[in-house]
């Protein structure tokens, strides 16, 4: 069986690679549905709400978010690149996943700290593979006052 080498891209159609365009809208959409779950997840918190609350809010926000985001990238882009906007959605609903996924197994505490550090964790890896260290304190940052602002108004 032939392994394809990291730095090997020529078997990889040109349709398919991911471009510098297709990496910041990736990133940009995952941040936003990173943290806006996050808020979701942390006013429902506030609010005692139980798990099945915070997984139908989430998903709620999940569709909300990517359909929005998509919507937006096609609409902003003066080239209606269709491509763009798809790169766009389906980043913002996988960001909006991440901070969901613990409450699938119940709303313990410990949820709670897995939800957050599932984030962080997201966070690290695409800053980490975009290499900058400001991109996750940025997300760390916004996370917070994302939280913060969350709890205060529940």
């Amino acid at each position: 069986m032939e392994t394809l080498a990291a730095t090997d891209t020529a078997a990889i159609p040109t349709s398919a690679r991911l471009t510098a365009t297709d990496l910041k809208a990736a990133i940009f959409g995952s941040f936003d549905g990173m943290t806006s779950t996050l808020g979701v997840v942390a006013g429902l918190l506030a609010t005692h709400a139980s798990a099945s609350k915070i997984v139908a809010a989430a998903i709620g926000i999940a569709v909300a978010a990517t359909v929005g985001m998509g919507a937006g990238q096609y609409l902003s882009d003066g080239e209606r690149n269709l491509r763009n906007a798809i790169v766009m959605a389906v980043a913002t609903l996988l960001g909006s996943v991440v901070p969901a996924v613990p409450f699938l197994f119940g709303d313990s505490g410990t949820c709670v700290a897995a939800s957050i550090v599932a984030t962080a964790l997201a966070a690290t890896i695409i800053g980490h593979y975009r290499g900058y260290r400001v991109t996750y304190s940025i997300l760390v940052i916004v996370s917070v006052i994302t939280v913060v602002l969350s709890i205060a108004v529940a």
